[in-house]
């Protein structure tokens, strides 16, 4: 292996979506200030709270948010160079066939029980995710190819994978890997969903789900990643409010009830970068954009005509445009645009073509109410979806107009949350959303392989259960090379291919984006290997 090679996959930077007017993705506040200590902060978040805060057990937009507070993660992905660099780890080698990496630690950390960690102490967190009984829905796909780990002294731990995995660092410095203590592991691994324990720079005062969640500082941490501060956090409390409204969320910065709010909505994101006492923090998420997946296993969409005719006959551009205040960019593909080997695609808006292709489906006929039928039967998709944030709910609704005009019916349908999952897990539906963050443009194979469906026995994310042979190549292949531009070639070979086959209809590239008072909040910064709020180099002034 070419040693060069897997460096430039390891270190290929993020590319960011700057905002101009505070720094982008950076720290908040004057890098010159003198922080203050023992200080406060409350953020606002939206309504997609995780059924758990701990890691390796939620796979939500916030879940990242929500853990990383508590924990920290063996391999940091630096914000200002998109360089990976050590954190629990102090340093790692890699075999040259790619199967094995050796990881040295760092020496002097403790989780907040006090447990030591150590090679030990690694080996049990990834023993842990790819346990079946852990139901990992994320974590454990990421790092399939793992088969095991040897503790070759208390501070080595060898790590063997059934394949190369050129993905495999870059996952690691995700907060969905922050690790938690081997003792809860081991005695109360029913507690950690709610109540994780780990290394991190804060602890767990109170989880009220709905309403908030609290910590509060580890006055022992003293190892923080690259770049930081070195001691405990500067803040003594943080407090996570959920606020599902989008105008409460952001009405809450404003009057001054909050110090921060993420998820700024679309329609504020103008106003906010105009208002000279908000500072605005913004990152087009790499991974996969926002995207409706069509399950290619059931009809209407076991059928690629009516597929390419869903996808074809959407006019996304203006969905964007009008729900999204054109805030946001049009998805172009299979991957967004910051997204270590996208590819830009095409995916033409064409009414007649959508047409024509429902018409060589053989849904030629037309009911009462204008949709399309064959054999007796309404061409009808049924799509449940959740309304806990309007955008989305505005999206749908929109999708349901258009297609209507083609002859097809969308049936929107709001599940309770626990009805949603079971749904979503058993392939029930017609229709599945979601953005998918990621650091790496492996989520096509965590996305479209199938070996990705999910089963009883393993839950899987491939959302339209997708089962190509020509994919399941190019993304299998590309996970395996050691070669970046090999990799580069093959990954833009299976975005070509799923344009092809249309097993979703991709709408945009999200962007995470903060606000917050800039007159009191300082050092705030977005983490890049899932892009989320950062806090430990954060202080307040004034409050």
């Amino acid at each position: 292996m070419n040693k060069k090679t897997w460096t430039a996959l390891a270190l290929a930077p993020l590319l960011l979506l700057l905002s101009a007017c505070a720094g982008g993705a950076g720290p908040s506040g004057s890098e010159s200030s003198t922080p203050v200590r023992n200080g406060s902060l409350t953020i606002g978040t939206n309504g997609q709270e995780p059924p758990c805060i701990a890691p390796a057990e939620n796979a939500g937009l916030n879940g990242p948010e929500l853990s990383r507070p508590l924990t920290d993660s063996v391999i940091y992905e630096n914000p200002k160079t998109g360089k990976l660099e050590p954190w629990l780890a102090s340093s790692w080698t890699i075999s040259p066939d790619g199967l094995d990496y050796t990881f040295t630690l760092r020496k002097g950390v403790t989780f907040s029980d006090g447990q030591k960690w150590d090679a030990a102490a690694f080996k049990a967190n990834l023993d842990y995710i790819v346990n079946p009984a852990t139901k990992s829905p994320m974590s454990a796909s990421y790092i399939a190819p793992y088969a095991g780990s040897t503790v070759v002294n208390a501070d080595t731990l060898k790590v063997h994978l059934s394949t190369p995995y050129s993905a495999f660092l870059r996952v690691l410095a995700q907060g969905f890997f922050g690790v938690v203590s081997p003792k809860e592991i081991a005695d109360a691994p029913g507690n950690i969903c709610a109540d994780p324990i780990g290394t991190g720079p804060f602890t767990l005062v109170k989880w009220t789900k709905g309403q908030s969640v609290e910590y509060t500082r580890n006055d022992a941490y003293n190892w923080g990643p690259p770049g930081t501060h070195t001691g405990a956090a500067y803040l003594k409390t943080y407090t996570v409010l959920i606020l599902a409204e989008d105008a409460t969320r952001y009405n809450a910065l404003a009057s001054g009830q909050v110090d921060a709010v993420d998820w700024v909505p679309a329609q504020s994101i103008a106003s906010a970068k105009q208002n000279s006492s908000i500072g605005i923090l913004q990152a087009t998420t790499p991974g996969h954009p926002f995207t409706w997946w069509l399950n290619t296993t059931r009809a209407p969409f076991n059928d690629l005509k009516v597929r390419q005719a869903l996808v074809t006959g959407i006019d996304r551009a203006q969905i964007v445009k009008s729900v999204l205040f054109g805030q946001y960019k049009t998805a172009t593909g299979f991957l967004t645009s910051s997204t270590l080997d996208y590819a830009k695609n095409d995916i033409p808006f064409n009414v007649t073509k959508a047409n024509q292709l429902l018409d060589e489906a053989g849904w030629t006929k037309r009911d009462s109410a204008g949709y399309r039928t064959k054999d007796g039967k309404r061409l009808t998709a049924y799509y449940p979806t959740s309304s806990a944030i309007a955008y989305r709910v505005q999206i749908a609704e929109q999708i349901q107009a258009q297609a209507k005009k083609l002859g097809v019916d969308i049936e929107i349908q709001y599940p309770t949350a626990q009805q949603l999952s079971e749904r979503t897990i058993s392939g029930d539906y017609d229709i599945n959303s979601g953005i998918w963050g990621t650091n790496t443009p492996d989520i096509l194979w965590l996305k479209y392989d199938s070996k990705n469906i999910t089963t009883p026995q393993r839950i899987g994310l491939n959302s339209s259960r997708l089962s190509d042979p020509k994919v399941d190549q190019y993304v299998q292949e590309a996970r395996e090379t050691t070669d970046a531009s090999t990799q580069a070639a093959l990954y833009e070979k299976a975005q070509a291919r799923l344009i092809e086959l249309a097993p979703a209809i991709p709408l945009f590239d999200d962007q995470r984006v903060v606000a917050y008072n800039k007159d009191t909040v300082h050092g705030l910064s977005l983490e890049t290997a899932y892009p989320a709020p950062y806090v430990f180099d954060a202080w307040t002034s004034g409050n």
